[in-house]
């Protein structure tokens, strides 16, 4: 092989230094075809020839420009003197590199032409995808794109979110939302009427839910589903249910205006409250007292421990009274109604002056409120500061109102996109979740007292219409128009600090709800 190179080259070929000095006369070159040339001559003649080189190198500006390089003695010093001649023979035999700007321009003018010819796409575009893209959603089916976009990209990292930047930003964590729920019940039945209330969920971990005219109860710790139904004739659409605080009766309203009491334990109906004179949509419990909203407007107060129960009547709405809630202390009761009312009462049972015919006081409300536009359905007192109450109203109005309960002032407003449904503040942590209807049909995240949103979860197909949260705070079941229950992990509980005492509430506190 060397003696091929050497003899093509000897034809008064100078320009090639490693050439130049590398001809010598046939006998010094051995047998095989392996010179006999010492190692000193040929790292002498490599570093000649390094340095009279001319490498071509391409600016930053995309022009070639020559580039005269020195050798250096300290990097020929690491490699391996016993190189053979042949193979330094070969590499002075490269290919000039200056001819390959000549040989790029024609290949992308090449390229093109053939792009256009052929209609393909522009250069950095895929051709071939691994499946075709959806169709272009209309107006009916833009909450179903919105979720296929949103599950595409469950396994996103954590960062991933609706979240907010800026200065009003500083404080909200990022986190990511949960993409799925973590178990979905059918809900057949499940009426699709923003007024009503038929999603509750008690201490003993029991998911009451009301389809129809009959009322489920789902032990969440078990799994096991139990009916409860009245052997009678008459078929009442359930229009509320409501857990006692120890979760041991259910309280049901119904479209009569009669409110029946069951023991789940024993699916036994103890009593029918009569007195309301339209359908029950909202009720809620404080001790042995059970408030019941009707759709004419009046609020009735019933003592379940004693045959005469209604022990007072609250007059303040003129419309369907859809949302009820009492403060922990049981000091406050708020209402809202279809009248864009929020009214405020004192929880004091019988401290009225208004008094009627038959013995039973009539109530005035503490303050009213009139900043909502409709139904006012989402009320949610703050577990960590029991002044405050958050109200949310319907279609017309898709605000969220703060109040300060002890002088009845509105401390800040959350305009938010569609209609507001239920509103759950955090136990963990400062943070309140809503729900919503028309149009987006999502439950949003948001932080308190900056609001700002932390995520946003396409949540069901149709509106969302009851929500509940777990015993734990750390769960809330969603039920939608689609006949679908939901169970979403949204917050974590706190770790609960060692102690060595066998404390009940230490006890309870390293329970978690179990959702099979």
């Amino acid at each position: 092989m060397l003696n091929e190179i050497t003899s093509s080259n000897t034809a008064g070929d100078v320009s090639n230094p490693f050439i130049a000095k590398m001809t010598m006369s046939p006998s010094k070159v051995g047998q095989g075809g392996k010179t006999s040339t010492s190692s000193d001559d040929v790292m002498s003649a490599l570093r000649e020839g390094m340095g009279r080189m001319d490498i071509a190198s391409r600016s930053g500006s995309g022009e070639y420009k020559a580039d005269r390089r020195e050798s250096k003695d300290t990097a020929m010093k690491g490699r391996d003197s016993s190189t053979s001649l042949p193979t330094l023979a070969k590499d002075a035999h490269t290919p000039d590199t200056s001819l390959s700007l000549d040989q790029s321009s024609l290949l992308d003018q090449t390229t093109s032409s053939l792009s256009a010819a052929l209609n393909l796409p522009p250069s950095g575009r895929r051709i071939l995808s691994f499946r075709a893209a959806p169709p272009v959603a209309n107006h009916a089916t833009a909450h179903l794109d919105a979720q296929r976009n949103y599950l595409l990209h469950s396994n996103a990292s954590s960062s991933r979110g609706t979240t907010t930047t800026g200065a009003g930003a500083q404080g909200t964590k990022k986190r990511a939302p949960p993409y799925v729920p973590e178990r979905v019940l059918d809900a057949p039945g499940f009426m699709d009427d923003y007024y009503l209330n038929l999603v509750d969920w008690s201490c003993a971990n029991r998911v009451a839910i009301g389809l129809a005219d009959m009322v489920y109860v789902w032990d969440a710790d078990s799994g096991e589903v139990s009916g409860l139904s009245a052997d009678s004739d008459a078929q009442t659409p359930v229009c509320s249910v409501s857990w006692s605080d120890d979760g041991s009766y259910l309280a049901i309203g119904k479209d009569s205006g009669d409110v029946e009491i069951w023991d789940v334990e024993e699916s036994k109906r103890m009593r029918v409250m009569g007195g309301h004179g339209a359908r029950v949509p909202s009720l809620s419990w404080h001790g042995h007292v059970l408030s019941s909203g009707c759709r004419d407007g009046s609020i009735h107060h019933h003592d379940v421990r004693v045959a005469r129960h209604k022990v007072m009547e609250l007059q303040g709405h003129t419309a369907e009274v859809c949302g009820l809630k009492w403060r922990a202390d049981g000091q406050l009761l708020a209402s809202g109604g279809n009248d864009n009312v929020v009214n405020c009462w004192d929880g004091r049972i019988g401290q009225s002056i208004l008094q009627t015919g038959d013995g039973v006081p009539r109530g005035t409300p503490k303050w009213t409120k009139r900043n909502h536009t409709a139904a006012v359905k989402a009320l949610a007192w703050c577990p960590w500061q029991s002044s405050l109450l958050a109200t949310g109203g319907g279609s017309a109005d898709k605000h969220i109102h703060f109040w300060t309960t002890s002088t009845g002032a509105r401390t800040s407003s959350l305009p938010t996109a569609s209609q507001v449904t239920s509103l759950i503040w955090s136990p963990h942590s400062k943070e309140i979740l809503s729900t919503h209807g028309f149009p987006d049909h999502n439950i949003s995240l948001w932080s308190y007292p900056s609001l700002q949103k932390i995520y946003d979860v396409p949540a069901h197909d149709q509106r969302v219409l009851g929500t509940a949260l777990s015993p734990d705070g750390c769960t809330v079941a969603t039920g939608a128009a689609d006949e679908n229950l939901k169970f979403w992990r949204i917050w974590e509980a706190k770790a609960a600090k060692k102690d060595t005492g066998d404390s009940e509430a230490g006890a309870r506190s390293k329970s978690a709800v179990r959702i099979r």
